[in-house]
């Protein structure tokens, strides 16, 4: 019985919770190894936040946010930092990836489509996106993985709050 419930959660390790669970069901069959689960409980993401965008971060004219977007252009296009390039176009990037969408006209295409929840999107939507997305997600897609795909920026300490602010401009200013 212990052997058929360690490979169901097997089968069924497909996200970081199931990591976990499939750790604590080897603890559950008295298989247990100190250093395996170490390394798979660094991989579990701390829970998610929600952010609001702080005041220093003025994301609310067209000039504050092009002197933004050029910082936050860098950081989308380095891989120690965003990475942003890795899954998304935007204009004038290189190199770009395919797995989220395309960001080069954002601000007048996709930032105009409702979210998750058929709100309306903003500027405080797109920098929790970015800092964290997780916390928008409705719970019926909670278990949907293609919705876990965008990374975690500020919550795992990736990007700081100023980077998450210059990302936000940048992707603002792709209209």
């Amino acid at each position: 019985m212990k052997l058929k419930k360690l490979l169901l959660t097997t089968v069924a390790a497909t996200t970081w919770i199931s990591a976990l669970a499939f750790a604590l069901t080897l603890q559950e069959a008295g298989i247990e190894s100190p250093e395996g689960k170490s390394v798979m409980l660094k991989d579990v993401p701390p829970e998610p936040r929600l952010y609001a965008v702080p005041p220093e971060c003025n994301l609310s004219d067209k000039e504050s946010i092009k002197k933004l977007a050029e910082k936050g252009e860098k950081i989308f296009n380095t891989v120690e930092k965003g990475n942003c390039v890795a899954c998304h176009c935007a204009t004038g990037t290189k190199g770009c990836g395919n797995i989220g969408p395309s960001l080069a006209g954002y601000k007048n295409g996709l930032f105009k489509a409702p979210d998750y929840r058929g709100n309306p999107k903003t500027v405080d939507w797109l920098y929790q996106k970015i800092a964290d997305g997780r916390i928008l997600l409705p719970k019926e897609l909670e278990n949907v993985p293609y919705y876990h795909i965008m990374t975690v920026q500020l919550t795992t300490g990736q990007l700081t709050a100023d980077e998450v602010c210059q990302l936000t401009a940048f992707v603002l200013s792709q209209e």
